[in-house]
């Protein structure tokens, strides 16, 4: 570093700088050539001279300028309709190389700055005497806080540098001002020093007070630095600015973490004292905020992972934001308290109220602080000021209104959930698309009632609880009376809707009824089943058929019932499954004794026919075949023919096979083969008779 002393031939001092910063140039023309020819321009398009002095360019000499490009950097001649270009390719080229640069040397503008008002401050403080405005006990501190700050960074700074041994510490932390994230370094590391917790509550919190009160003028100066000569600055997309860095971030971090300690604590210090350092602590918060979003979206548009600075951020954000409004309601209490004059004013509390947190609501909207959000609308019962933050809050995850839904489902206030839900219906359908039992309430009261019919018919069929964990841990699995309430509403729905296939629809919920019914009895037979799980848990079709499978001779015919009753697309698909039933069917009868028994005896055709009647197969025909036959899309014809040749009448001969061929494949079927085939035929006849005799296996 230059001492202010020195004069450079070619480097003006520190005073000479000053001055040109201050007043614009000399009346100049606007763009001087160069030797290589190019205009360099001596200031932007909209006439403010640069932050900076003069061009180092502009100091050295012609001659030397020249000395320098020697012959192997000659001019090249440039074509006038190709000079256009030329500019855009050399602008494009340097842009990139450039941007971090210059912001650089920017930067050192607004420390430069924040340094000047520091100093400003300091000697304020120092004219002014920081005991003068706090209690008796703030004089045995001594020195001000801002002063040992300065003291630590000097005399980190001399002792890592001989040159300045012999220095006074204040004078080498002003004289380097690339050392300015040595202060927050400190404030990070070391602000036990500063501030001892041994000390009264009162000295404690005015040291707080003042160091806060730097902080915050060194980065308002910056900030002030960098609105005026904003036009100088480079396009900020990826760039990281040194107030964003995590030396600042720790530092301002530390000494807000202390404030809230300070402020947490009851009794420190009277009301007046606690309201300006919440004001300072309020100012932290700002800047602290703003550094994390712009270190965040400069990590975003370099493709950087950035999601543990999110959780740091969201975080510390919501600890402050819900320390500043808490102590925001004890000084309105404290302001309504001296206002009232011992009459009861709920209207002065809530103007007061509304006056001290606007703050605290202003940064709370714009860093997406949710909770503190909901908190002051439900504190100050104000439904315009809840319904205005949700149509501005749009964030990522439904922004603020999917914030306040889930707190209206928490507490169970399905009213004005479903209120809020006819001016926000598109938010409100989305939330809950994961929460049928809610959605359909929604859906009735928009009139939308062919959507509320599906969805309560997929909310009747679900098998687990859905939707967020956070909200549905007390939600309990369905009975089969709460289910079936809940089809027969979504038929009433789709009826109501009255959609161009509602009849469809409406069939459909019946053949799930039946389902459900059919699963009360089927399980009934599994007494370990029925015991524990039957009141709640749902099976599918595949479950039902699987264990009628396993149980008796009347489940056997329950799972031809649950066949009729799903779809086409899965009897087509479970193939397999429908022939073990015909197969099952075929085992609930000795069909052998049977035939023997007939021969013997020699049965008549009615009492063959009689004794037919009985058997599964019979049964399980009349159920999938005949024509009264209830059978939801499609026929069993469709995807199990009864006989081999029908097979070939509808050309599946490569998709499936027919209930003759899948009884073929019975044990006894070369024995009664004949009897079984009659029994499935005749349960196929719309009406049995007699006509024809019966033929027996011989």
């Amino acid at each position: 570093m230059f001492s202010p002393a020195i004069r450079r031939p070619h480097l003006p001092n520190r005073r000479d700088m000053a001055e040109e910063f201050q007043s614009p140039p000399p009346a100049a023309p606007a763009h001087s050539l160069s030797p290589r020819g190019f205009a360099v321009p001596d200031r932007p398009a909209t006439g403010t001279p640069a932050p900076w002095n003069s061009s180092l360019l502009t100091r050295i000499s012609t001659s030397k300028r020249a000395d320098r490009t020697g012959d192997s950097d000659q001019i090249q001649p440039v074509h006038v309709a190709d000079f256009p270009r030329v500019v855009r390719n050399a602008q494009a080229s340097l842009k990139n190389f450039s941007g971090a640069a210059m912001l650089t040397v920017m930067e050192h503008g607004e420390k430069l700055s924040g340094m000047a008002h520091l100093r400003e401050l300091q000697n304020t403080l120092i004219q002014h005497g920081s005991s003068t405005h706090f209690s008796p006990q703030s004089k045995t501190q001594g020195t001000g806080a801002l002063w040992n700050l300065i003291q630590l960074v000097g005399e980190k700074a001399r002792r890592n540098m001989v040159l300045l041994m012999d220095r006074d510490n204040a004078e080498v932390f002003y004289s380097r001002v690339s050392d300015i994230e040595d202060l927050f370094y400190c404030l990070s590391h070391e602000l036990q020093y500063i501030i001892s917790r041994e000390e009264h509550p009162s000295v404690q919190m005015q040291r707080a007070l003042e160091l806060a009160n730097a902080c915050i003028t060194i980065v308002q100066a910056a900030s002030h630095y960098k609105k005026d000569h904003k036009e100088w600055y480079p396009s900020p997309e990826g760039l990281i600015t040194w107030n964003s860095q995590p030396v600042l971030r720790s530092g301002i971090w530390n000494l807000a973490s202390l404030i809230m300690e300070l402020l947490g604590e009851s009794g420190a210090a009277d009301m007046s004292m606690k309201s300006s350092l919440w004001s300072q602590l309020e100012g932290l918060t700002d800047i602290l905020l703003e550094a994390y979003m712009c270190l965040l979206t400069a990590q975003f548009e370099r493709g950087q992972e950035h999601g543990v600075l999110v959780q740091e951020y969201c975080e510390r954000r919501d600890e402050l934001l819900r320390s500043l409004y808490n102590l925001a309601k004890q000084i309105v209490e404290a302001k309504y308290q001296e206002s009232r004059n011992g009459a009861d004013k709920p209207d002065l509390k809530e103007s007061i109220l509304r006056e001290v947190i606007s703050p605290i609501l202003a940064t709370a909207k714009r860093h997406e602080g949710y909770q503190t959000l909901w908190q002051i609308c439900y504190d100050l019962d104000d439904s315009g000021l809840l319904r205005s933050l949700m149509h501005d809050s749009v964030g990522p995850h439904g922004g603020f209104s999917f914030f306040v839904f889930k707190e209206l489902v928490n507490r169970g206030d399905y009213s004005n959930l479903l209120r809020l839900g006819e001016e926000f219906q598109e938010e409100l359908a989305s939330f809950l698309k994961e929460r049928s039992d809610l959605l359909w309430v929604h859906e009735i009261c928009l009139n939308q009632f062919s959507s509320a019919s599906d969805t309560l018919h997929t909310y009747a069929l679900r098998r687990s609880p859905d939707g967020d964990a956070s909200f549905t841990t007390s939600r309990k699995p369905l009975s089969f009376a709460e289910r079936r309430r809940l089809l027969y509403l979504s038929k009433i729905a789709a009826t109501a809707g009255k959609d161009i296939d509602y009849e469809v629809k409406v069939a459909r919920i019946e053949a799930d009824i039946r389902i459900l019914k059919l699963q009360e009895e089927i399980v009934q037979h599994d007494p370990e089943y029925a015991q524990v799980k039957s009141t709640n848990t749902l099976l599918g079709p595949s479950e039902l058929i699987e264990m009628c499978l396993r149980r008796d001779r009347e489940l056997s015919l329950k799972a031809f019932e649950v066949f009729a009753l799903t779809s086409s697309s899965f009897r087509s698909s479970n193939r397999g499954l429908l022939e073990a039933c015909w197969m099952n069917a075929t085992d609930q009868d000795d069909w052998v004794k049977l035939s023997e028994a007939s021969m013997s005896e020699g049965w008549s055709d009615e009492v063959i026919e009689e004794s037919l009647q009985a058997t599964v197969l019979f049964k399980a025909s009349r159920l999938c075949y005949s024509p009264d036959a209830v059978v939801y899309d499609g026929t069993f014809e469709d995807v199990l023919p009864v006989k081999k040749e029908d097979v070939h009448l509808r050309g599946l001969e490569s998709k499936c096979l027919s209930v003759e061929e899948v009884l073929m494949q019975h044990e006894d079927f070369p024995d009664a083969g004949k009897l079984m085939m009659t029994a499935v035929i005749r349960g196929k006849e719309p009406i049995f008779t007699a006509t024809e005799p019966v033929e027996m296996d011989s």
